[in-house]
């Protein structure tokens, strides 16, 4: 038991996931590798060359009744018995999918990871862990496969990659396969729980892994699970290669840049194409991210290669229009991506906020509530599209005067030329206009978002982000709650 322990902890070592003194959410469901993940971590923290602490989360999708219910009492009992701190949160997960016209899979999903993202910025934490195993890997390739991805997502899951600003997340178990987490529960003398819907055939991963799978096992090569994996880790090398060496090649072939409003940049197209066909898709795509700060959905592959068809053409001029107000233009060896900012009609006259109290906010028309609860009736997670939980006492800090008739006025208003703005869990303040880049809201939106304000610090980004110094926290007495309606 102890070498598979120092097994695991040789592979957090190595891909550095954890640093000296972390705190780790851990993501528990009560399933086998979730429940593996959990001791054996709870095992490597005492570990004095490398210390951690652990967090233990659950989530209840709202999909299965009782059971689910069982599930949380479960982890909450199994995290009291290994004295580590606990949250379990609820969400109605068919409802979410439903208004936002996702399966119930991809929308579960969005929910989880959403959860544990708010749970780690409200607790300190650095790192949220997840019980991805390599077979789940094999899944995701074939997943990925059939529909007909490129190299990316054939490349499947990494040891680690950032969720948030200051939230990494880390599959400390990517190495081992289904069968050895289990092993490992018997051998501990762990009784994980059972999910009885991973065993039905409705969702399409599912299927892979109890029927697809198997068939490839039985009729053509009983090793192909290891096969895939390592597949995936040869992929995974050639895809970080790629877009190593296209950031280098944009660097090189970077000729100009409107550095003051990024509206536009200027690159080598000659240069663009000699470089070699696998690296000048991704050169262009890492244009449009610098110059928009995310690469549009509906800029598709075949756009990509309408433009370097026209740096192909026999004219030394063109015009191509894309997606999202992104102007492509060639000039003889010149290739200028533009982007027009479109009118700043989203921009509205600051607004009084009462707490507690409602504003509505012209053009959208959404209202903006404020109202005030104790911290221990709040329900978490909070909507993060939605709805914001604050420390009062830490707003009036920020305003710097107590409420006038028992009420609190707060401001509402766009973005303003020098915002700063401190995000949940960053080290410190940065320009807002950078946090909204680094979270890759396209333009068109920027200017769209309510900023709400005490004194001449920004408190949330609606439907975005809190501030982290006014978060709550387990000194907090009373819970401001802002919420878009």
């Amino acid at each position: 038991m102890s070498e598979f322990c120092s097994s695991i902890r040789d592979v957090m070592v190595r891909e550095h996931l954890i640093e000296k003194e972390d705190l780790i959410v851990v993501a528990v469901s009560g399933g086998a590798d979730s429940l593996a993940l959990l001791h054996i971590l709870h095992r490597l923290k005492g570990d004095q060359t490398l210390p951690f602490s652990l967090y233990v989360a659950h989530l209840n999708h709202g999909l299965r009744g009782r059971a689910a219910r069982e599930d949380a009492a479960f982890v909450r009992e199994e995290a009291r018995r290994l004295g580590l701190p606990c949250t379990v949160g609820e969400v109605d997960t068919r409802a979410f999918s439903r208004n936002r016209g996702l399966s119930l899979e991809d929308g579960a999903r969005r929910l989880r990871y959403r959860f544990l993202v708010q749970l780690a910025q409200r607790t300190g934490a650095t790192r949220v862990a997840v019980g991805h195993q390599r077979d789940d890997q094999v899944e995701t390739l074939l997943l990925n496969l059939m529909r007909g991805t490129g190299l990316d997502g054939l490349a499947g899951m990494k040891y680690k990659r950032r969720l948030d600003e200051g939230v990494t997340l880390i599959r400390p178990l990517l190495e081992l396969s289904r069968e050895e987490v289990e092993r490992y529960c018997r051998e501990s003398k762990l009784n994980p729980r059972l999910d009885e819907t991973n065993l039905h055939n409705d969702f399409t991963r599912n299927r892979i892994r109890l029927q697809l799978i198997p068939l490839l096992e039985h009729e053509f090569n009983p090793k192909v699970r290891r096969g895939l994996q390592r597949l995936s880790h040869l992929l995974t090398l050639d895809r970080d290669f790629l877009e190593r060496e296209a950031d280098a090649c944009l660097s090189r072939l970077l000729l100009k840049e409107d550095e003051h409003e990024e509206h536009y940049l200027v690159l080598d197209g000659k240069g663009l194409l000699e470089e070699h066909e696998a690296l000048q898709g991704r050169i262009l795509r890492l244009a449009i991210r610098r110059l928009l700060g995310t690469v549009l959905r509906n800029i598709s592959q075949f756009h990509v290669r309408t433009v370097l068809d026209l740096l192909r053409e026999g004219s030394p001029h063109g015009v191509l229009h894309l997606p999202g107000g992104l102007r492509v233009s060639r000039s003889y060896d010149n290739l200028t991506l533009y982007y027009r900012e479109p009118p700043r009609a989203g921009q509205f006259v600051p607004l009084s906020l009462s707490v507690p109290g409602a504003v509505s906010l012209p053009v959208t028309g959404i209202r903006l509530k404020a109202t005030l609860f104790s911290p221990e009736k709040l329900k978490w997670p909070p909507d993060g599209k939605k709805e914001a939980y604050l420390d009062f006492d830490q707003v009036l800090d920020k305003k710097k005067h107590s409420p006038v008739n028992g009420k609190l006025d707060l401001v509402v208003r766009s973005r303003l030329s020098g915002d700063r703005f401190h995000p949940l869990g960053a080290p410190g303040r940065r320009k807002l206009k950078s946090y909204l880049i680094d979270q890759k809201v396209p333009r068109t939106e920027r200017e769209l978002i309510p900023l709400v304000v005490a004194g001449e610090e920004i408190i949330w980004v609606a439907g975005r982000q809190i501030s982290h110094q006014c978060r709550i926290t387990p000194q907090t007495k009373q819970a401001l709650v802002l919420q878009l309606e």
